[in-house]
């Protein structure tokens, strides 16, 4: 198995992000526009500033749905990884915090996003030979 294949190679590129001040509704409807799961939340220069997944919009009901934007429901203490990092360490970051998707950031900027879905089907895409399966 590949696992020591680089970030780069799987992440996604063309991302659809938001800022904080984006109202949760504008958001929810990115989500299920683009079929996508998470969304970057950045600043003007490109920094990320935070996460906003499917799941965060649980936290909705406690708060007042009119005035409400990204920043009230965005994780904020993400682990990141940079595009020269391995498949190996991103899938132990999935692994040890549960997390579905990691930021991928380089000097700084919002390059990219990987998730369990990008890491699943490279491993399903993988040829494998028969000597693989050998003990």
């Amino acid at each position: 198995m590949k696992l020591l294949t680089k970030v780069s190679a799987l992440m996604s590129r063309n991302l659809i992000t938001v800022t904080v001040h984006t109202p949760l509704a504008e958001a929810g409807e990115l989500l299920v526009k683009h079929g996508i799961h998470h969304l970057p939340v950045v600043n003007a220069t490109g920094g990320l500033e935070g996460i906003i997944g499917k799941s965060d919009f649980l936290k909705v009901f406690t708060l007042d749905r009119d005035t409400a934007s990204v920043k009230d429901i965005m994780s904020t203490h993400l682990a990141k990884l940079e595009p020269d990092d391995t498949i190996r360490t991103a899938a132990n970051l999935f692994a040890l915090n549960k997390f579905h998707a990691l930021p991928v950031i380089d000097g700084g900027r919002l390059v990219g996003i990987i998730t369990t879905l990008d890491v699943i089907r490279f491993v399903d895409g993988e040829q494998t030979q028969l000597g693989d399966y050998a003990k």
